[in-house]
């Protein structure tokens, strides 16, 4: 242990065991729902404690928010990465339509919850919604020099995916390329 370094008591905590609990929540929210969704289910496949899940989150939608947000991270970052290099609007808002379809349900209940519990609304902001909204504003740089002419653009583009998301209304390409078709950019 290095110098300085304080131990907490109780046993380390395992990358895989974490590793495993984020990928179990996921799975299983997604296949089952996110109200079927229990604890103890996600404990269960994970092949953990559920002692072991509130060691480490303080519940089941804390759980099920790092696991999206970590597999925002694989899915989402990773593929923007070019679009960011290339400036390419479409192919950023194609990606990040394709993620929050295919999570629609479990993210309404997560924004649900959230209204009545402010640490969860604050992990959401700031585990999955910022990260993303970043990778925007990466993204719209080359093209719209003014700052806050690019924020202006960074809430409206998600407030429109949101407010589709919220209402079970479809993020399909033809919604996505008529949104797209909404900003001015120029060639990079």
């Amino acid at each position: 242990m290095n110098e300085g370094a304080k131990r907490t008591p109780g046993r380390p905590r395992s990358v895989a065991s974490r590793e495993a609990i984020l990928d179990a929540a996921f799975w299983q929210t997604l296949e089952r729902g996110y109200a079927a969704v229990t604890t103890e289910t996600i404990a269960k496949a994970a092949g953990a404690g559920k002692q072991t899940l509130y060691r480490w989150w303080p519940s089941k939608a804390a759980i099920v928010l790092d696991a999206f947000a970590e597999k925002a991270r694989a899915r989402i970052d990773r593929v923007q990465e070019e679009a960011i290099r290339t400036g390419d609007l479409l192919t950023f808002l194609r990606t990040a339509s394709a993620a929050y379809s295919a999570s629609a349900p479990v993210l309404r209940h997560l924004i649900a919850e959230a209204q009545s519990d402010p640490a969860l609304r604050v992990m959401l902001r700031d585990r999955l919604i910022e990260p993303r909204r970043e990778t925007l504003r990466r993204v719209l740089e080359p093209h719209i020099a003014d700052a806050e002419q690019r924020e202006a653009i960074v809430a409206a583009l998600y407030g429109a995916f949101w407010y589709r998301l919220l209402f079970d209304e479809a993020l399909d390409d033809k919604f996505v390329t008529r949104l797209a078709a909404l900003v001015p950019t120029k060639q990079a």
